[in-house]
């Protein structure tokens, strides 16, 4: 099936679904899924057409026996929090930049090659700032692992272009030494 722009399609393995935002040749698309752009093969994929996640199971579960589609839980209907509860609620965000992690959350992330892997960290990770400052988080962690350092020392020198930021060791006991604390201000 032909893919235009605009599209909404879901990774055939996930729930996760994306809308399509290029088209580069009849084999691989570009896909948006929460923010963040990814290339994937047309096999990867199935089109999702405008109906309801019942009627989506029925055309993908009964009338097609390899299908991985699952119907996933609902949460609750929850009242919007206020005062003290909110701010508590709000107070931290982590962030796991470790690589199986990524690929877990982000189904077409496994097809970036690890070369390109800090690429796709630093994407995330400035995604994540974003999203902190927005949602207006007074602390964010960065789970970035023990290796040779070259996430962190990535991560800091990029901190500094932020302004009212600071940046001090996250929790040893919770974390270990691999992982850095942006408080914002």
């Amino acid at each position: 099936m032909p893919y235009s722009i605009g599209d909404r399609v879901r990774f055939m393995d996930s729930m996760d679904d994306g809308r399509v935002v290029a088209v580069p040749d009849d084999s691989t698309l570009l896909i948006e899924v929460d923010g963040m752009r990814m290339r994937v093969s047309v096999m990867e994929v199935v089109p999702v057409s405008s109906c309801s996640l019942s009627e989506e199971k029925h055309l993908y579960d009964a009338n097609n026996q390899i299908s991985r589609f699952k119907e996933r839980q609902r949460p609750p209907v929850r009242s919007v929090r206020s005062g003290k509860k909110a701010a508590r609620s709000s107070a931290v965000m982590e962030i796991d930049l470790h690589l199986d992690a990524v690929r877990r959350k982000y189904p077409a992330a496994r097809n970036i090659p690890d070369s390109d892997a800090l690429y796709l960290q630093l994407d995330i990770f400035e995604k994540s700032m974003a999203e902190a400052f927005r949602r207006g988080v007074r602390s964010v962690v960065f789970i970035h692992g023990n290796g040779r350092g070259i996430l962190r020392g990535e991560l800091i020198r990029r901190l500094k272009e932020y302004p009212g930021v600071d940046v001090c060791e996250a929790s040893l006991l919770r974390y270990g030494g691999g992982a850095i604390e942006v408080l914002l201000k």
